[in-house]
């Protein structure tokens, strides 16, 4: 997805720069060369988080008889990983490669929600400024030190020293100090009450004894890679493959496969081919390639998630612009045959979305309409408004005015300017006149998300990482749209320089004021019911419609099992049971 980045770092373009690589002799020699070991010994059952204000993780009953065990993993990687500093994945199988090494003070389960990680739960002040956390007992680092109250602070404190040049370094300098007042506490201070810090805390916690003398924003974390993740590192082979061996002292119990090897194999049809001969076991891959494998490879396990990231078609509602009448965005969006648009337009690989959360996610709680067209209400809204088709015309009119307006897109993007040609053609079945203008990004489409927002209809994409501004990672998910929609997000002005997102002018006192809660409220529960409010407002009013997310294929080899049930690959995060993974020996 080439897009403009939601960050409060700012604006930022993300490419794909797709590399084309031959599955080599030594990948396949370092696949050989793997030993299949097994192991004996029951699964220790998960630590119980502590009364918190969020639900603990759902802990799954331990298992009657002792769980099957061994196996190695093959899991591809499709760009090797030189560098590696925990809090900065800058590609999908580095974010992987992170939450195996290390733990955070959080975790996102298979929904995204934030989970006790290291600490078993946590209290809140009245005001939500101090949060208490308090620390398992039983989480030591790959070397056997214990992991202390103390490496919290520091990694907290390090990471807060750093320049805030992506939105996570950004969300930490809320935090105003870090404390650790007994071994098994950690307190944090915030500068307000903010919901999202519970998200941002999944940040891999570092090892004070290995990383305090050394300068976190050169240092590369392979010269020491020690964590407390479920898997730590037995080799490295540049190029080739980054081998894991499972943490036997793991503290929700020793993994149940041997090792994870992921093996770098940039071709996405050697890595296909891979999968059907049982050389890799586990592996995302680019759109056709993935749909091909569901059709020629049967027996493989097959799903896809959304890439955290969307498309939508913005409307400006300031008062000199026609779509400033609600009831003209309406009758736009009940003009528009949505699974068509999305359908051509994408090949198929588009979801169709009704919000900003990650679909599946457990903020997504706005679905999108069943039905999409309905001419003759379109019609009737038009008229309503005072536009109105001449004798004989084509095109609305209104006091003088016809009902033409300009929709921008990016040029050098096929698939956009496919979907504005449709929604264009679906316009002109009530007479409203839509003129697609295919422009080059640099010079034209960003002038277009800053004053003084020359335009009428903008379709364009927010890609919502917060790890780096060229990534949409999952690692520290937070559903959080207050950026995009809240009425303090306007630009106030030539004096106003800040990073301001809501290029679309939108302002409800309804959707702020709960969209406002959503970033106080601590409980889940309490939380997603404001969340559902914000959203609904913005169902209602439609600053932006709501078009597509990409779903990304992931295929895994039936050999792969979990203690947990089949393998939920529509869920970005469908690593997050790990240690209860196992692969069946053959037949």
């Amino acid at each position: 997805m080439n897009s403009l980045h939601l960050s409060l770092a700012g604006f930022a373009l993300l490419f794909q720069l797709p590399g084309r690589q031959a599955f080599s002799a030594r990948v396949c020699a370092a696949i050989a060369a793997l030993v299949l070991l097994t192991a004996c010994g029951a699964l220790e059952p998960a630590v119980p988080a502590s009364a918190s204000p969020m639900p603990a993780p759902t802990a799954a009953s331990p298992s009657p008889t002792t769980p099957p065990r061994g196996g190695n993993l093959t899991i591809r990687l499709a760009s090797d990983i030189s560098e590696l500093r925990p809090w900065h994945p800058r590609t999908r199988g580095e974010e992987q490669v992170i939450t195996l090494l290390y733990s955070g003070l959080t975790r996102l389960d298979h929904t995204l929600a934030p989970q006790p990680d290291l600490a078993t739960g946590w209290t809140a002040s009245a005001d939500g400024r101090v949060i208490t956390f308090t620390l398992r007992s039983n989480a030591v680092w790959h070397d056997g030190r214990p992991v202390t109250a103390d490496d919290v602070v520091f990694t907290l404190n390090a990471l807060r020293a750093l320049a805030p040049e992506t939105a996570l370094l950004a969300g930490l300098q809320r935090i105003t100090e870090v404390t650790a007042p007994t071994t098994d506490t950690v307190v944090v201070r915030l500068n307000e009450r903010y919901a999202p810090i519970f998200s941002l805390l999944t940040v891999p916690v570092l090892p004070r004894h290995v990383s305090s003398s050394e300068n976190l924003a050169m240092f590369n974390f392979w010269n020491t890679p020690v964590g407390s993740g479920p898997f730590r590192l037995e080799q490295r082979e540049p190029g080739v493959a980054i081998t894991l061996v499972a943490n036997q002292t793991f503290y929700r119990g020793a993994p149940l496969l041997d090792r994870v090897v992921f093996v770098v194999a940039p071709d996405a049809r050697v890595a296909a081919s891979a999968l059907q001969d049982g050389r890799l076991l586990l592996a995302e891959l680019p759109w056709s390639e993935g749909r091909a494998l569901t059709e020629t490879a049967p027996t493989l396990q097959t799903g896809a998630y959304a890439e955290n990231g969307y498309y939508f078609l913005a409307f400006n509602l300031r008062p000199n612009r026609i779509f400033s009448d609600a009831r003209l965005r309406e009758a736009l969006a009940l003009a528009i045959d949505l699974p068509r648009v999305v359908q051509e337009a994408t090949d198929g690989q588009g979801m169709i979305i009704g919000n900003s959360a990650a679909p599946g996610s457990w903020a997504d709680l706005t679905p999108p309409p069943t039905v999409t067209v309905d001419l003759d209400r379109a019609r009737a809204l038009l008229d309503e408004a005072g536009w109105r088709l001449p004798p004989e015309g084509v095109v609305r009119q209104n006091d003088g005015m016809t009902l033409t307006a300009q929709l921008f897109v990016r040029a050098d993007d096929p698939r956009r300017v496919r979907a504005a040609e449709l929604i264009a053609a679906a316009a002109e079945q009530i007479g409203m006149d839509i003129v697609v203008q295919p422009a080059d990004f640099a010079t034209v489409i960003r002038s277009k998300y800053a004053p003084p927002y020359d335009f009428d209809l903008l379709l364009g994409s927010w890609i919502n990482g917060v790890a780096d501004p060229n990534f949409g990672d999952y690692m520290f998910y937070d559903p959080d749209d207050f950026a995009l929609f809240h009425s303090s997000q306007i630009n106030q002005g030539v004096a106003d320089a800040r990073p301001t997102l809501n290029f679309v002018g939108f302002s409800d006192p309804m959707y702020d004021n709960q969209a406002g809660a959503a970033r106080q409220l601590y409980d889940l529960t309490e939380r997603a019911q404001a969340i559902r409010r914000a959203q609904e407002r913005v169902a209602l009013l439609r600053p932006y419609l709501f078009l597509w997310a990409d779903r990304l294929p992931v295929v895994c080899s039936p050999r792969v099992k979990t203690l947990d049930g089949p393998i939920n690959l529509a869920t970005p995060n469908y690593l997050w049971n790990i240690e209860r993974w196992y692969v069946a020996s053959e037949g």
